[in-house]
């Protein structure tokens, strides 16, 4: 791949040099670069004692695992073919289950919703009504407040 790039001199004339870049040696720079920051950084961490025993302790403990299971693997495949099985059955069936619920739940709010708004029409109508008995409770106290005394009342 050939790239133009203008130096500070090379811009007043508009000439580019040609630079060229060879995409291989940037790939394995990179990778070499990666490997060498993993590598100092292990060793970096081993130097604490505590870090060195977990690491120890942990290999171990993979190194027994991993013998164990080739050993289980090699005497009879079909123990992990079928707890592969078991564990793809049992993960769908509980995928089902949880859509199953999901489902049930967006119905309930769904429900929720429309009886909240039903409610709020409610309420909106009773608050109509209210006003409506409210006005004529004070129309009637009015008229109440209005009544003559039997003084005053001679006919």
């Amino acid at each position: 791949m050939t790239q133009s790039v203008y130096t500070p001199d090379q811009q007043k004339t508009n000439q580019p040099t040609p630079i060229k870049v060879n995409k291989e040696k940037e790939g394995s720079l990179l990778w070499k670069g990666i490997l060498i920051g993993a590598v100092v950084g292990g060793v970096a961490t081993l130097i604490n004692r505590n870090t060195r025993k977990n690491v120890q302790e942990r290999s171990i403990k993979l190194k027994d695992q991993t013998s164990s299971l080739y050993k289980t693997v090699r005497e009879d495949p079909t123990i992990i073919m079928n707890t592969v099985k078991h564990t793809m059955d049992t993960t769908s069936k509980a995928l089902n289950d949880l859509s199953r619920e999901v489902r049930e739940v967006i119905q309930k709010v769904d429900e929720v919703r429309q009886h909240s708004v039903e409610t709020y029409s409610s309420m909106k109508e009773v608050g109509g009504e209210l006003k409506d008995v409210s006005g004529k409770v004070r129309e009637a106290g009015r008229e109440i407040t209005d009544i003559p005394d039997e003084e005053d009342n001679k006919y």
